[in-house]
């Protein structure tokens, strides 16, 4: 992809949380650091490829050290260091844990951009044709058709709406892919674990 804008953007992977990183969907402005928990042993040959393409543009953090929350602490420590470096890149961290939130909003209001993401399809939001992929087209319309009440309205009970829709033929990653291009696509929204449909 083409870089997009001078500002220095920077991405920070939450691993442990969340093990679909894909690469390729970030343009050349940004710089990556994944951090991998000390009991992950093993990162799928299809990561390390797109990762070698960006070069010295990505790092490889282990944390070292066992316990709850370890790595989110070391990746705390990065979002400090950015915040004290100057020029300050646009900061995105890739994890699905909302316990982020209240330190991003912070560093927010004290200058610095950052922002926490489910899925590096979120980041493309609005840059898309709206919903030209097959299978999310037919889960919008039978959402749609649904009664506004009994839609499903928590990630997990989104998720096993979708999978029954396709008669549970669809993979875990396929399903999990149909709910970040729902957020991407600004279809749905979430607060407190709760989804917001704006269809």
């Amino acid at each position: 992809m083409k870089h997009t804008s001078d500002r220095p953007k920077l991405l920070l992977v939450d691993y442990e949380n969340v093990q679909q990183v894909e690469l390729a969907r970030l343009d050349e402005g940004y710089r990556v650091i994944i951090f991998v928990g000390v009991s992950q042993k093993s990162v799928p040959i299809e990561l390390v490829t797109s990762a070698q393409k960006l070069g010295s543009r990505v790092e490889w953090q282990k944390v070292t050290g066992d316990g709850r929350n370890a790595l989110d602490f070391f990746i705390a420590l990065q979002l400090g260091r950015v915040l004290e470096r100057a020029p300050r890149p646009e900061v995105v961290v890739l994890s699905k844990d909302k316990g982020f939130d209240p330190l991003l909003r912070y560093l927010n209001a004290n200058g610095l951009q950052a922002r926490r993401v489910n899925s590096l399809a979120e980041l493309q939001a609005g840059t898309s044709a709206p919903v030209q992929d097959p299978v999310l087209k037919r889960v919008v319309e039978l959402l749609g058709r649904s009664d506004k009440r009994s839609r499903p309205r928590k990630r997990k009970t989104l998720a096993q709406a979708i999978s029954a829709m396709h008669q549970k033929k669809l993979s875990r990653q396929d399903v999990d892919r149909i709910v970040n291009s729902l957020f991407a696509l600004k279809l749905i929204s979430e607060a407190h674990g709760i989804i917001t449909y704006e269809f």
